[in-house]
């Protein structure tokens, strides 16, 4: 085995066997594992910029006092939670090619409003729906990728997607230093709203990306990428754990 195998061995697993496996693999990595790693990041970068916005300015700009970055954070919290039980089972209900992109554009549009607002209150009120939203993110992505990989497969997947968020949460801090220093006061508005606008700015495309590529669970894909012969090899390898519907009947001889 040569460095490169061994490397890519340490940190995909092994290879699966056939030629057709290998290739379909390559492609769940690529258009799956990359989507919801992009969601992820998203989904962490319009959280945590609150509080990178909360110390350029939006405090004394808002006349924030007390306790109101806390409430800020709460609220959130409370959407988060309320919105994860209800986000899972839409799931089951609403393909999730629609559901995730749609909800990445709900929260990518409340990311643009927080640019507008003069109260702490209007931010209370953006931020528990944007708890909602986001909620759809962290366990449905994982109910996803349990359907497509198997268990030995899953491990390094989901870390990946899990470092996909931390990366957005760090980056929002280097991206709100560019825009202060850069865009503060620019067509009249404060670095801190700009950070919003570029946020959301970020968001949109990607949940287009997802309408486009997404495909579905094993079950119920129509992804043009994926093809019904290499569906039946993925089947056959016993790698489905979940999902809802039948397989389509097997290819004509």
């Amino acid at each position: 085995m040569t460095f490169l195998e061994s490397a890519r061995h340490f940190v995909w697993g092994a290879s699966p066997p056939t030629k057709v496996e290998r290739t379909l693999l390559y492609k769940i990595d690529w258009f799956i594992l990359s989507y919801c790693c992009l969601m992820y990041f998203t989904n962490y970068l319009d959280r945590s910029n609150i509080s990178n916005a909360y110390v350029s300015g939006m405090k004394e700009e808002l006349n924030m006092v007390g306790t109101e970055f806390n409430k800020i954070n709460t609220i959130f919290t409370c959407g988060y939670i309320i919105g994860m039980i209800p986000n899972n089972l839409m799931l089951q209900v609403v393909s999730p090619r629609i559901w995730f992109p749609s909800m990445q554009i709900v929260w990518g549009v409340l990311t643009f409003g927080t640019s507008a607002v003069h109260s702490v209150q209007q931010i209370y009120i953006i931020r528990f729906f944007q708890g909602m939203a986001e909620s759809s993110t962290f366990v449905g992505s994982h109910y996803i990728l349990g359907s497509w990989y198997k268990p030995e497969e899953l491990g390094k997947r989901s870390g990946i997607f899990t470092s996909s968020g931390l990366i957005g949460t760090l980056f929002s801090g280097i991206l709100q230093a560019a825009v202060y220093r850069h865009l503060d006061g620019h067509a009249g508005r404060s670095g801190w709203r700009w950070l919003f606008i570029i946020d959301g700015v970020i968001t949109l495309p990607i949940a287009i990306y997802g309408f486009l590529i997404f495909p579905d669970l094993p079950v119920t894909t129509k992804a043009f990428y994926l093809t019904t012969e290499r569906m039946f090899s993925w089947l056959s390898r016993g790698s489905l754990r979940t999902g809802l519907g039948a397989w389509p009947s097997p290819p004509a001889a």
